[in-house]
């Protein structure tokens, strides 16, 4: 047995036993973990935001190898996000972050880029009122950071690079030109705008990107396939997914 200390952000959380509470959390220095707070529920000392999702922690725990989860000994609240839960699209919006980074990332792979940038996308989520801009920029770069995706700039069969309305390639998230798209009887489905948000979102941070080129429809068309082949190729079954689709949040 060895006791570690790690800073997590929570990811999904359930009730166990009579009191407890099990908590996966994306750590920057160990990866995905999986840990148990025992008498939680019942502490009077020890608040229960730490194991809500999105919470940043610090944490003590006693690790043992081959284990598929850790106890924890001590924690302390970094940062907390309840507010988000006042705001019904963001607070879904989050839980869509969370998720992605879930369904994304092996257990025990540390990943500290990624780490750095789904804190710092929390705390984008609550000034912005662009979430769904923020969810597919922050998928973007997750696709790149793990290597998934590379840059998008021509269609793969013909090599255009002026297209109005394009279609998106499930097998590699490459372009298809109206034309190209029309011989594999795919419909284009993503406009201009959506292709110039994906290729800046390669090379600038989010606070430098141009979200006015591109609607809040635009973007739930961009996150729509961006969930499809997230889905497909981590062969995963994104829950959020129907909520942050829709139109009438």
């Amino acid at each position: 047995m060895e006791i570690r200390k790690s800073q997590g952000i929570v990811l999904s959380s359930r009730p166990t036993g009579e009191a407890d509470r099990s908590i996966c959390a994306f750590t920057r220095e160990y990866g995905k973990k999986s840990f148990i707070f025992k008498g939680l529920r019942k502490s009077k000392k020890r608040a229960m935001a730490a194991s809500e999702p999105g919470t940043m922690l610090e944490l003590v725990y006693y690790f043992h190898d081959g284990r598929d989860f850790h106890i924890v000994n001590e924690f302390t609240i970094k940062k907390q996000y309840s507010d988000l839960r006042g705001n019904l699209e963001k607070m879904i919006f989050m839980f869509f972050l969370l998720e992605l980074v879930d369904k994304t990332t092996a257990t025990a792979n540390p990943v500290p880029r990624l780490f750095d940038m789904l804190a710092a996308a929390l705390d984008v989520l609550r000034e912005t009122d662009r979430p769904a801009h923020l969810a597919s920029f922050f998928a973007l770069h997750l696709l790149r950071t793990e290597g998934v995706i590379s840059d998008v700039g021509a269609c793969k069969h013909c090599g255009r690079t002026e297209m109005q309305k394009f279609a998106i390639d499930f097998q590699d998230f490459l372009p298809l030109c109206e034309t190209c798209a029309a011989r594999f009887s795919i419909t284009p489905s993503l406009s201009r705008s959506v292709l110039d948000f994906i290729k800046s979102s390669a090379t600038k941070k989010f606070s430098a990107m141009n979200l006015d080129a591109a609607s809040r429809e635009q973007m739930l068309d961009m996150l729509f396939v961006l969930c499809m082949f997230v889905e497909r190729y981590f062969n995963v079954n994104l829950k959020t997914k129907s909520m942050v689709l829709s139109k009438n949040l």
